[in-house]
């Protein structure tokens, strides 16, 4: 399980929270439709979130118009 008392969760961290793979975030990042909050530090090229902002964050339904 991704450790809520770490610093920062990575793609591979959020997709264990969210029981995704982590194509899944990588696919819901590059697609920008509010799928996932943007990231909050990026080391080197790799986004990284605080716990608080992906466990704070209400990610749409399934089937939800995220398009508008």
């Amino acid at each position: 399980m991704a450790d809520p008392e770490a610093d920062y969760w990575t793609i591979s961290d959020v997709a264990e929270y969210w029981g995704v793979t982590p194509q899944t975030i990588r696919t819901y990042r590059a697609r920008g439709r509010g799928e996932l909050p943007p990231a909050d530090r990026a080391f080197g090229r790799s986004p990284a979130w605080r716990p608080q902002t992906i466990t704070g964050f209400t990610r749409p339904g399934q089937g939800a118009r995220t398009d508008l």
